[in-house]
């Protein structure tokens, strides 16, 4: 991350103001010296050092207070555009693959990925199943005592944004008859 670019204009107009202070006061001493050496007595005024001084205080401090509200704006605008991304899934957030039961446990499933399927899902895996695990068969919701030893099954898994994969659904194949 860079440094932002604000700082830089915030930095930037306090050297003007300094810079346009240091020119008023050398203006103004030099008006005073001339005032000084000539007594005809016309001469025209100019604001005390000390007016001008504040005055550009006050435009510093409502241009700084911009600054920071549009700089503000902008990284709120920015973290907010962050967290919706987070919510937002792709398409390789989700997979499907088929397999076959091996075992089923009391709250895990062991299953052997078919040749059909990924080369990343074929050989043996074993899931821990817990309540927010939907298992289907057809439209039905069943429980994980349903499945047997050699049931062929298609397994939903959700990745999430931190890596971590768990299964987000285990839908029973059955041959319609």
């Amino acid at each position: 991350m860079g440094f932002p670019i604000y700082i830089f204009a915030l930095f930037a107009i306090l050297i003007i103001l300094v810079a346009t202070v240091i020119v008023y006061f050398q203006v103004y001493k030099r008006h005073v010296n001339k005032a000084l050496e000539t007594a005809d007595g016309k001469r025209t005024s100019m604001a005390p050092p000390y007016r001008v001084a504040i005055v550009m205080s006050i435009i510093v401090l409502l241009i700084g207070i911009l600054i920071s509200y549009f700089a503000g704006y902008a990284n709120a605008y920015k973290e907010h555009q962050e967290e919706e991304d987070a919510w937002v899934m792709s398409h390789s957030d989700i997979q499907t693959f088929y397999a076959e039961v091996k075992e089923v446990g009391e709250k895990s499933l062991s299953v052997d990925g078919i040749s059909l399927t990924d080369e990343n899902y074929r050989g043996e895996f074993h899931y821990d199943v817990w309540g927010e695990v939907t298992i289907y068969r057809q439209d039905a919701v069943i429980p994980l005592t349903d499945l047997s030893e050699g049931d062929l099954v298609s397994i939903t898994l959700l990745t999430d944004r931190t890596g971590h994969t768990n299964i987000f659904k285990i839908q029973l194949l059955v041959d319609e008859e």
